[in-house]
């Protein structure tokens, strides 16, 4: 019996870090999931696809370069509001509804977790 036990023990061991995302894999898991949500990006006021929004996201992350080391970070300093305006990034909603980029990525972000 405590024999099954460490065995089930040490399967759920492997088995919950064979799951466990880097922090690169999870900002990659958001620029996906905006990608395939096919919202709207709005920044500074103009509007953008959900594949210019991730372009452009990835280039505020490479110039980022190594002060980004997490998905908080790159939630708070690259997706969420303009380094030169500002002012926040909206996603749009089909029907119109806009939510500011931040809350929509940690939604996201926070499935991802919960399903882990």
């Amino acid at each position: 019996m405590i024999l099954r036990i460490f065995l089930f023990l040490s399967w759920v061991s492997i088995f919950s870090q064979t799951f466990t995302l880097s922090e690169k894999e999870k900002i990659n898991y958001l620029l996906d999931e905006l990608v395939k949500a096919k919202r709207i990006f709005i920044r500074n006021g103009d509007s953008y696809s959900s594949e210019e929004a991730r372009a452009h996201m990835e280039k505020k992350l490479e110039y980022g370069g190594n002060r980004i080391t997490n998905v908080d970070q790159f939630i708070t300093h690259i997706a969420t509001k303009s380094s030169i305006s500002g002012k926040p990034y909206f996603v749009q909603y089909p029907d119109g509804k806009k939510v500011e980029s931040s809350i929509w990525l940690r939604e996201k972000l926070k499935k991802l977790e919960e399903s882990k």
